[in-house]
């Protein structure tokens, strides 16, 4: 045997052949083990019916060399001669083997070979323990039948090496070369051509082959042609569902078997076959199980024995189930003729082989004339036909999934169609297509929608954008009115009372200027005193001593300025006038801070400060009306706009001392609730009604004669609150007063 090639490791127990692009491990070995399990299938059955044994040893050898990729291999058959020591015969080799010498087999007691890498130890090593055996590059096994061991298969040559993986996956394949090589050695021994063996001298060919064929998975059957006997494995009756006495085993019991629309068929091509005129009979037929149901069978059979003179009188045959495959047939079909697709396999030169169209207005040519037609023959334009070409090309080549779309000019204007090609075979494809007419047009129509569509969202947009700035233009004049509106009523406030700051600014105005007069009255008296003290400093700073008649001259005009009462008024009447213009300058200062417009941003201030600066300037409106009684508690910031603020506090204050018909009480109560600034402003006033607090923040209400309201102080107040994120609430009854309720949000710290 020639030598064999050395792998590089070990590989894993899922992957017993080379991978294959686009597949996980565990499809490649399910793809495998289907095609190993398909492979020993046909080539049993063959080995059945006759075939030359050692070429379906090498078929078999050659696909289990290509799922385990290995290099190399052969199958041989343990030889046990009298009064020699056991060898090992080729039956099959790949590379193939020249001569036919056997290996000579070593006895259990022999030593085992040194060398592991040499396949001839390999196989001594195998045939001493009885049990595979796994070298760096070799993988041997043995094969066994009734306990006895009839042959070897020898593996070597993978990339990466084999592990036990590889004795799991080729386990069918051990068990199909032991029947089948005990079965070959008996044929061998019915012809004359080995001698028996001792130890197997009573065993019968039918025996032998009993064995055989009831260890193969599939129906396999043995009929004599000149006695009408039938011989059956138990999967053949399994199949259908009989035990095995419950058949008669005799050629009259298989046809009563077959379905009357299949019988005619069957038996033409039986008659077909024993005549000559077929090399076997292979044919899809179905017969009766026991519960009365039909099971589809492929049935295989070849005649392998005949007399002299030619006649038949052997005649070997296998039935495999095939009855989930029609009826999964049947539903594929029930299925595609449901399906709007056209379905085509088509050639690796673009001959459609097969096709499957259920609306004929989708070809261009008649459905019967597509089978063997060829792409470049359609009425198609040439560069449709290089496109469909190439996409062919990649999905047989690649195994790549293809999916195009193209139009077509039919009779009843033009269609579109969406193709998906895949590779179904090493030179073909199958081509689904399907027409995409109706969506094409449904998009075509959506996009027109949407084109109007935006025409329309663009017109709105531009009416909305021109409504916005109209809209903008009138908030902005709304709130320059708002603004020339607050403006209008902090002036009718100062209008209603100008008279009462004149007074308050009179009463100071009179005493400073009558404190003034004395002073001057003051000064005229002291003058020539003060004169004739700086002539006497003056002699004094010479050195010289002050004359006595100036003396006596300066004591006179003391006396009679009496300037020791002056002295002591003088200061009283400077602090006296110094508080004066000091309470003048604070009612000037209130008074333009409640004039002045806002300057736009918010301040932080402190509500209680705002209340006591709006006291001093609206005392003249409460001092003759009303006491005044203060409770402000400690306050936070409260962000605002400060001269808006003094108005609401304002009209509150004025209004409150309108209220009162007899001298009352004002109450200003401040405090600090969770996260905002309470005021309350209460009056011993007349109160209101319920009708009256209805409307009372509405504008130009007013409950005042003609002529002392301009009814906007709490509409602005109210809104002045609002804008400020706070409310205003009132209560009041007729007679018991009235409570307004000022909350503004403290600032945040």
């Amino acid at each position: 045997m020639p030598s064999l090639p050395q792998g590089s490791g070990p590989v894993s127990r899922e992957r017993p052949g080379l991978a294959i692009a686009g597949q996980s491990a565990a499809e490649e070995t399910m793809r495998a083990s289907h095609q190993l399990l398909r492979s020993i299938t046909e080539i049993q059955s063959e080995f059945i019916r006759g075939s030359d044994a050692p070429s379906l040893f090498e078929r078999l050898l050659a696909v289990v060399l290509e799922l385990t990729g290995s290099g190399s291999g052969l199958i041989g058959e343990v030889i046990h001669a009298p009064a020699t020591r056991p060898s090992l015969q080729l039956l099959a080799s790949i590379p193939r083997e020249e001569g036919d010498a056997p290996w000579p087999l070593p006895t259990p007691t022999e030593e085992k070979e040194q060398d592991p890498r040499e396949p001839r130890a390999l196989v001594r090593a195998v045939h001493v323990s009885g049990r595979p055996v796994l070298g760096e590059t070799f993988l041997g096994l043995p094969l066994d039948c009734g306990g006895e061991q009839v042959g070897q298969v020898l593996l070597a040559g993978r990339p990466g090496g084999y592990d036990a993986g590889h004795i799991d996956f080729l386990q069918p394949f051990i068990e199909a070369c032991g029947s089948m090589l005990l079965g070959y050695r008996d044929e061998r021994r019915r012809a004359g051509q080995e001698p028996r063996e001792p130890r197997h001298s009573q065993d019968s060919y039918e025996e032998r082959l009993r064995m055989l064929i009831d260890g193969i998975h599939d129906g396999v059957w043995e009929l004599d042609l000149v006695s009408g006997q039938l011989f059956v494995n138990r999967h053949w009756l399994g199949m259908l569902g009989y035990e095995w006495n419950e058949l008669p085993h005799t050629f009259s019991t298989w046809t009563l078997l077959i379905h009357p629309d299949d019988a005619a068929e069957s038996e033409r091509l039986f008659q077909e076959h024993v005549a000559g005129h077929s090399p076997f009979i292979e044919r899809e037929q179905r017969l009766r199980r026991k519960d009365g149901g039909w099971a589809w069978v492929l049935s295989r059979a070849r005649v392998v024995a005949r007399d002299e003179q030619g006649r038949p009188l052997r005649m070997v045959g296998t039935n495999v189930d095939i009855t989930a495959r029609k009826l999964a047939e049947e539903r594929l079909r029930a299925l595609v003729r449901t399906l709007p697709d056209i379905i085509f396999r088509i050639s690796a030169d673009g001959t459609y082989l097969d096709c499957q169209v259920n609306d004929h207005e989708d070809l261009l040519i008649p459905p019967e004339t597509v089978i063997g037609t060829n792409i470049r023959q359609m009425p198609m334009a040439p560069q449709l036909i290089d496109k469909m070409f190439a996409h062919l090309g990649r999905a047989i080549r690649d195994e790549s999934l293809e999916v195009f779309e193209y139009t077509l000019d039919m009779p009843l204007g033009p269609r579109y169609f969406e193709a998906r090609m895949f590779r179904s075979g090493p030179d073909e494809a199958v081509s689904i297509v399907r027409n995409i007419t109706e969506r094409k047009q449904a998009e075509q129509r959506v996009r027109q929608q949407e084109e109007e569509l935006r025409r329309h969202r663009d017109s709105l947009e531009e009416q909305v954008r021109n409504r916005s700035e109209r809209l903008r233009q009138a908030t902005l004049e709304l709130e320059e009115q708002q603004s020339q509106l607050i403006q209008a009523e902090k002036l009718a406030s100062l209008g209603q009372m100008a008279a009462g700051v004149a007074h308050e600014v009179n009463n100071p105005v009179s005493y400073v200027m009558s404190n003034l007069g004395t002073l001057d009255q003051y000064v005229s008296s002291i003058s020539p005193l003060l004169q004739l003290q700086g002539e006497i400093v003056h002699i004094m700073e010479s050195g010289e001593p002050a004359p006595v008649e100036m003396l006596e001259r300066l004591r006179e005009l003391w006396d009679r300025a009496d300037a020791g009462f002056i002295l002591e008024d003088m200061p009283e009447l400077i602090e006296e006038s110094l508080s004066g213009t000091r309470h003048i300058k604070e009612i000037a200062q209130s008074l333009r801070s409640f004039a002045r417009e806002d300057s736009g941003e918010p301040q932080l201030v402190d509500v209680n400060t705002e209340l006591a600066s709006t006291l001093k300037m609206v005392w003249n409106e409460l001092k003759y009306k009303c006491e005044v009684k203060r409770d402000f508690g400690p306050l936070p910031p409260v962000s605002c706009h400060p001269t808006q603020l003094a108005q609401v506090f304002t009209n509150l204050l004025v209004n409150a001392a309108q209220a009162m018909e007899t001298k009352g009480e004002i109450r200003i109560r401040t405090r600090h609730e969770g996260e905002e600034v309470v005021v309350e402003i209460s009056d011993t006033g007349k109160g209101m009604t319920q009708e009256t607090l209805s409307k009372l923040f509405t504008p130009f209400f007013t409950t005042k004669p003609r002529g002392q309201g301009t009814g906007l102080g709490l509409s602005v107040s109210y809104g002045i609150i609002t804008r400020h994120k706070g409310r205003i609430d009132v209560q009041s009854e007729p007679g018991k007063g009235s409570t307004f309720t000022v909350r503004l949000p403290a600032a945040e710290r």
